[in-house]
């Protein structure tokens, strides 16, 4: 049987068969037992049919209801569903949208943070070590040894026990141990000469800086060294 979807569509014949139907449930049935039903009018004075009619549903959002008056009395009603326009649907998206932009925002790489710390630091070492700006016993440039002493020898595990006495300066040299490795050392102020490996620094400066993640940082990116 086809029901009908839409004022425009009832026929004569579907607005006759409505009217009569209402009739009928506009009169009250008879009572069977009066005291059961003591005020019969607050039960059937309003004979008011709501009818409604079936839609499809988005699955963005259930639809807002309004009613649309179709008696000159205004008491019968149809409710028709408001679909969410285009415009709306889009406004939803670029809600969830910014609430996962905020959440990524939010969201800190500790392992990126600790390499843009760390690896200007290591290639500013081995430049002094190998480009050939120093030949062994020279001493560094102010600059690059007040960056040594502060952004790298402050961090490592003996730095009180390697300064000793105190840095006259800082030079390069070959490590007495391993020949063709050159590393950093500190000449004392009464002339001894004390190596160290940056690489202790480095992590040095990790445990200190990132304790929570310095463990799992030194393990995923440094290899066992025999340097000490």
């Amino acid at each position: 049987m086809h029901t009908a979807t839409s004022l425009e569509e009832l026929s004569d014949d579907n607005v006759t068969g409505i009217a009569m139907a209402m009739a009928s449930l506009s009169k009250p049935p008879p009572s069977l037992s009066p005291p059961a039903l003591s005020n019969p009018i607050s039960l059937f004075s309003s004979p008011a049919v709501v009818l409604s009619f079936p839609f499809n549903r988005t699955a963005f959002a259930s639809p807002r209801l309004f009613a649309i008056k179709t008696g000159s009395d205004g008491s019968d009603l149809l409710r028709k569903p408001i679909v969410p326009s285009e415009k709306d649907l889009v406004g939803i998206s670029e809600e969830v949208e910014d609430s996962e932009e905020e959440k990524e925002e939010g969201f800190v790489d500790w392992e990126d943070r600790i390499l843009e710390d760390t690896v200007p630091l290591v290639g500013f070492v081995r430049m002094i070590l190998h480009s050939g700006k120093y030949e062994s016993g020279d001493r560094l440039s102010p600059d690059h040894e007040r960056t040594i002493v502060d952004r790298l020898l402050a961090y490592h595990p003996d730095c009180d026990s390697k300064i000793g006495c105190g840095i006259d300066y800082i030079t390069v040299g070959y490590h007495p141990d391993f020949v063709e490795s050159r590393c950093l050392f500190i000449v004392r102020k009464d002339g001894q000469l004390i190596d160290f490996s940056y690489w202790k620094c480095i992590k040095g400066l990790i445990k200190k800086n990132y304790p929570l993640y310095a463990d799992s940082f030194i393990l995923r990116h440094f290899r066992r060294r025999r340097r000490s």
